[in-house]
């Protein structure tokens, strides 16, 4: 099935005729499946002067129109936690591709917020899951490591996986080594949103090649966290040879697969 006009065209065409309304571009759907990521948000934008996360609805690609048509009114009270409202059975998945709303393994969904000023246009930003992205393969020296004082924490300098910098942390921990995974903030003008990452951390033994690795996959918070990871990475008793050599530790992170969100 092909589309009748430009994907990058009908993005401009509905930020034109829909000023109240945020669009939200996925590419690599299939990805969603293979990795069974069972959620993905919107980053949060800005429309009455008022924060917003996405209401969900579909996108027909081959013709400009919302799914559905009929309006849905909800009062919306001042609160300190978050309110979701939506629909949880809106399409069959069967149906997304059949009626033309999934094309080219691209798929869109939209919120219009009735009765706000409008801006100059709508806004629209594009989620992309990346598989072995660039740079994916990242491994940290640590050397005079008996220099190290129990329970103090260690970070590695910042690198660049997808749209975002990264951190490796460690600590000895509990009679544990323990190994997370750190987000930082985000390069140029990338959104600043949750970013889905599968990662394997890894100890690297330096003789036989047989590395500690451990497998994680998770949403790292927009803000800068080291929540991922394992705290009980590895006995400090194996902290010896053939990882520990000549007061020498490699740690490192893979990434398999990572989010990237920009504007459209």
């Amino acid at each position: 099935m092909s589309r009748p006009i430009p994907i990058e065209e009908m993005v401009e065409t509905f930020k034109r005729n829909h000023k109240t309304s945020h669009l939200f571009k996925i590419d690599n759907f299939s990805l969603l499946k293979k990795h069974q990521i069972q959620r993905v948000e919107s980053s949060v934008f800005y429309i009455g002067g008022h924060k917003w996360k996405i209401i969900v609805y579909v996108v027909s690609q081959l013709i400009p129109q919302w799914h559905p048509k009929k309006n849905v009114k909800w009062n919306f009270e001042p609160s300190s936690t978050p309110l979701w409202k939506g629909f949880s059975k809106l399409m069959s998945l069967a149906d997304l591709e059949s009626k033309g709303f999934l094309i080219g393994d691209c798929c869109m969904f939209g919120a219009t917020l009735v009765g706000v000023e409008p801006g100059p246009h709508g806004t629209a930003e594009c989620f992309s899951l990346i598989e072995k992205p660039l740079n994916h393969r990242v491994t940290w020296l640590m050397t005079k490591f008996s220099s190290f004082e129990p329970g103090e924490i260690h970070y590695s300098n910042e690198f660049v996986v997808g749209n975002r910098k990264w951190r490796i942390k460690v600590q000895e921990k509990h009679k544990s080594f323990s190994v997370y995974l750190s987000g930082e903030g985000f390069i140029n003008d990338a959104r600043k949103t949750k970013t889905f990452a599968k990662f394997k951390l890894r100890v690297l033994d330096q003789t036989k090649q047989k590395h500690i690795e451990k497998t994680e996959s998770d949403w790292v918070d927009e803000e800068p966290g080291d929540k991922n990871g394992f705290e009980d990475f590895m006995p400090l008793s194996k902290l010896g040879e053939p990882y520990l050599v000549n007061d020498k530790l490699y740690v490192g992170v893979d990434f398999e697969v990572i989010s990237m969100t920009k504007d459209c």
